[in-house]
């Protein structure tokens, strides 16, 4: 189902990316206060979670009608990291957790295997659904929401690569274009010429060690050419 300008608009701006609109050609008065003006940063925080203030409601939820057979989703994060221009990593967590020690060390080890780590790994940007207090629970606004950021971080930030790491993240991002459940090692085209890679979570890679063999064959494609 497309995302409609109004509730991708809602979702760029619960994500925290900044949108430049044209000029209104009409002088419009503007009443600015001080305490009420946001400060736009030049720099992304080294950690933030996307959540709304309480009662937050999706921008047209009044005028959508309920639909018994829209498919439930539990609560959940995902932890994002961009540790190089061209990258975005993105593993699922459980609703309020946070990346272990040792996870964070197997992320920058993989990084540093393709090229990819830099100056080190940053802190990871939260995305928590459902965004607000509201009963916002069905899959399909879950999809949404990833997609939008997704295509936000292609075309703002330039992102050729799309990590998926674990079930959770892939089958959103990856549902409505295929008809099969996404696995380990798929490679699937994205909006904007991007490219997503589906590999084991991180918490599977730690407990099974099995896995990196195959991991690594899946995204040895993005390390630097001899």
């Amino acid at each position: 189902m497309p995302v409609s300008r109004e509730l991708r608009d809602w979702y760029l701006s619960t994500l925290g990316v900044v949108q430049y609109r044209p000029r209104d050609p009409e002088p419009v008065a503007l009443d600015f206060h001080p305490d009420t003006v946001a400060e736009v940063a030049n720099t992304v925080p080294s950690e933030v979670v996307v959540a709304l203030p309480e009662n937050s409601e999706l921008p047209g939820a009044e005028d959508k009608p309920a639909d018994l057979h829209e498919e439930q989703i539990g609560s959940f994060r995902l932890a994002c990291w961009q540790p190089s221009d061209d990258l975005l990593v993105i593993n699922g967590l459980a609703p309020g957790s946070v990346p272990l020690q040792e996870e964070s060390g197997l992320l920058a080890n993989i990084m540093r295997a393709i090229g990819r780590l830099g100056d080190g790994l940053s802190s990871p940007q939260f995305i928590d659904w459902p965004p607000s207090a509201a009963d916002q629970t069905d899959r399909s606004g879950a999809e949404e929401m990833l997609s939008v950021f997704v295509e936000a971080r292609v075309k703002k930030q330039g992102v050729l690569w799309v990590l998926l790491m674990g079930e959770l993240p892939a089958a959103l991002l990856l549902s409505t274009r295929s008809t099969y459940s996404p696995s380990v090692g798929q490679v699937e085209e994205l909006p904007g010429g991007a490219r997503a890679i589906v590999t084991p979570s991180l918490q599977e890679l730690l407990n099974a060690a099995e896995l990196k063999g195959d991991t690594w064959r899946a995204i040895r494609v993005m390390s630097p050419q001899p």
